[in-house]
């Protein structure tokens, strides 16, 4: 049987997925797995499992369903697994090497790894920055604490070219007061993206929010997961 190909979900609110579900169709696929409780579920949205989740309103459509049955499509004989680790409204200082989010998303992939058979791992998927974008001081060292981050996640995973796909802050954020340092975040990420080898970076352009909201619309999610699997598969074209 093919390996199961892991992607780290890691990052803010964004990357949780707090697309509405109401009026919207499931997405699921027998060959797509969660591996949150370190063993092989049949993925079925919401990823993530925190209490926001459970909201009466109901929420938790992402980016990582649509963008695993687009890579299905090129490679129907794959096997995909997620190890749901973001967390809204989360800083970069959380996902740092020893930081909170970093190591508890390290021990939900070990833990993943000791249980099942076969896990082979494809790659983190990476959308955050909002938080920093409220603070001057943050926005400006992004860069650099960002790629410490993406190195320290490697090297913990013993993965020294794993693929990393990160996703554009939503343009419509620049209207924001609150998030007055947004383009600072994204000129910082862009540039340190365009330093880190096997790695790639999705516009969000056209993507909307949703009414009242910094996070992206379900629509818009949906899409913005297809332009995450695009980026992916030119990473690793020929090598699957």
């Amino acid at each position: 049987m093919k390996p199961i190909h892991v992607f780290i979900l890691a990052g803010q609110s964004n990357m949780q997925g707090f697309g509405h579900i109401e009026g919207y169709p499931v997405l699921e696929d027998d060959r797509i797995y969660n591996l949150a409780t370190g063993h092989a579920e049949k993925a079925v949205e919401p990823l993530h499992h925190w209490d926001e989740h459970t909201m009466p309103d109901g929420i938790g459509l992402g980016l990582a369903m649509p963008f695993a049955l687009r890579l299905l499509k090129t490679h129907p004989d794959l096997r995909i697994g997620f190890i749901p680790a973001a967390r809204g409204g989360s800083y970069l200082d959380e996902w740092m090497p020893g930081a909170p989010n970093f190591e508890r998303a390290i021990a939900l992939y070990e833990r993943a790894q000791a249980n099942v058979e076969g896990l082979e791992l494809a790659g983190l998927l990476w959308h955050q920055g909002e938080a920093d974008s409220s603070k001057k001081e943050l926005a400006q060292s992004y860069g650099d604490r960002f790629l410490a981050t993406m190195t320290g996640f490697r090297n913990r995973l013993g993965e020294p070219d794993l693929p990393v796909v990160v996703g554009e802050l939503g343009q419509f954020l620049y209207r924001s007061t609150y998030y007055s340092e947004y383009k600072t975040v994204v000129a910082q990420t862009r540039t340190a993206i365009a330093s880190l080898k096997h790695a790639a970076y999705v516009s969000s352009e056209g993507l909307e929010v949703d009414e009242g909201n910094v996070h992206i619309g379900t629509e818009s999610i949906r899409e913005f997961g297809l332009r995450y699997a695009e980026a992916y598969l030119c990473l690793i074209s020929g090598s699957v």
